[in-house]
């Protein structure tokens, strides 16, 4: 079995297939799921400069993505919500540290095999969760949103 990138890539492509019908490389500005890798995935937008800024979850595209692609992201507005520094941190604008999922935070996970695996937390910690923090900019957004429609 082939190894798949980082922590939880199969958590990703699980929830990712299981809402849109594809595991990755997803675009949906048209209202609907269009999946075409080789021109939908993030490296494919980033180095066609079609991104003006980026929300980057538990991800480090400046360790393992292409050269060209880094340096698009390093010039738009980067956001980074991560437990740990990495090198994205080095050029992100926003950086919101998050509780380890496992250790600090519960959660869901699958093993590289697809299999799912209930996460427990172990300690307590000063930061949110993933999804505490995703629910809090959304819930910002909306009231943006109400606000301008005033």
């Amino acid at each position: 079995m082939p190894m798949r990138g980082h922590y939880n890539v199969a958590g990703f492509n699980q929830v990712c297939t299981w809402e849109t019908g594809f595991p990755f490389a997803v675009d949906l500005s048209l209202g609907y799921p269009w999946y075409n890798p080789g021109e939908t995935s993030s490296t494919d937008l980033l180095i066609r400069r079609e991104c003006d800024a980026a929300l980057l979850i538990a991800t480090d595209p400046g360790a393992h993505f292409p050269g060209e692609s880094i340096r698009h992201l390093a010039n738009i507005p980067v956001i980074q919500i991560d437990p740990f520094a990495n090198p994205t941190t080095e050029f992100a604008d926003v950086v919101i540290p998050t509780a380890i999922s496992g250790v600090e935070s519960e959660g869901s996970i699958y093993r590289m095999d697809n299999i799912p695996l209930r996460l427990r937390k172990l300690v307590d910690t000063e930061y949110m969760s993933d999804e505490a923090v995703m629910e809090r900019i959304l819930e910002e957004v909306r009231a943006i949103k109400a606000k301008e429609g005033e």
